[in-house]
């Protein structure tokens, strides 16, 4: 049987049915697991002993390479690019920056100017966007569709999402709650165009232009390279944007144009992920 134009992964159609949720879950704290002690071994033997965004970006994102084996043991519920739906994909994402930007210039931006670790940082913020997307929306929500649905991946790996923020500085719950949401509008988004591209760029350019374009804390992280900063005091605390009510409104206001696009559609219903039969 073939799975998303591939053969059914061998543990998929060996495992009784009764068995597979607890195969896949075993399969997701492995992949976790590996991840993170490949990340300290790296660190290990390159030496990066401190904890600075660049380093920790580098070193999250080659350690991806473990999961690789063990993501090839379940099906997808959705693709590893994908293009589809870009026009809905930047619509979304508008109702959720749009508002953000409004603080930003009502609140008067001060030119800082770009230093000479911008552009590191910037691309650090990307890689770390990448490292999270293809660990949460990609080989997590993958892992985790239990029960041939697609919902069940998306909503488990934005709260494993959402927990790998609570060490963050001035961590909250209002924070921590819309970082969950977050992670629902970035798995929609991978089910909407088919593929982690979007999720990737909406999440890094969030992270940019809050932290280093307005000069705002992003999730907790304070001091980043800006090019600007707001004159008056933002409404929310030292979290960052993350924890404001309008990240709230604004995130589930996304959401809702995407689920639109799925629910609406010719199809009407949420294709279930594919299962091997027995």
């Amino acid at each position: 049987m073939k799975l998303h134009g591939r053969p059914a992964p061998f543990l998929e159609w060996r495992c009784p049915t009764l068995a597979r949720p607890f195969l896949r879950l075993g399969i997701t704290l492995a992949g976790f697991l590996l991840w993170g002690i490949t990340q300290g071994f790296l660190s290990d033997v390159f030496g990066l002993e401190d904890s600075s965004i660049p380093s920790w970006a580098l070193l999250s994102f080659i350690a991806l390479i473990v999961l690789i084996p063990l993501w090839r043991l379940v099906p997808r519920v959705a693709g590893w690019f994908g293009r589809k739906n870009g026009r809905i994909a930047v619509a979304s994402s508008a109702v959720l920056f749009i508002p953000f930007t409004v603080i930003a210039v009502r609140s008067g931006l001060l030119f800082v100017g770009f230093s000479s670790e911008w552009f590191l940082f910037a691309g650090a913020l990307l890689l770390l966007a990448a490292s999270e997307e293809i660990i949460c929306r990609g080989f997590m929500m993958d892992t985790l569709g239990f029960r041939k649905s697609r919902l069940t991946g998306l909503l488990l790996s934005s709260l494993a999402f959402a927990m790998l923020h609570l060490g963050n500085s001035h961590a909250a719950f209002a924070g921590i709650a819309n970082i969950f949401l977050a992670g629902v509008l970035f798995g929609f988004l991978r089910l909407v165009t088919d593929g982690l591209l979007y999720p990737i760029l909406v999440h890094w350019i969030w992270n940019l232009a809050t932290g280093m374009i307005f000069g705002w804390n992003v999730s907790g992280h304070t001091l980043l390279p800006t090019v600007f900063r707001t004159a008056g005091h933002p409404p929310w605390g030292a979290f960052g944007p993350e924890e404001s009510i309008l990240m709230t409104i604004g995130t589930l206001g996304a959401i809702a144009v995407l689920v639109k696009k799925l629910y609406l559609s010719e199809n009407k219903v949420l294709p279930p992920v594919t299962e091997p039969s027995e």
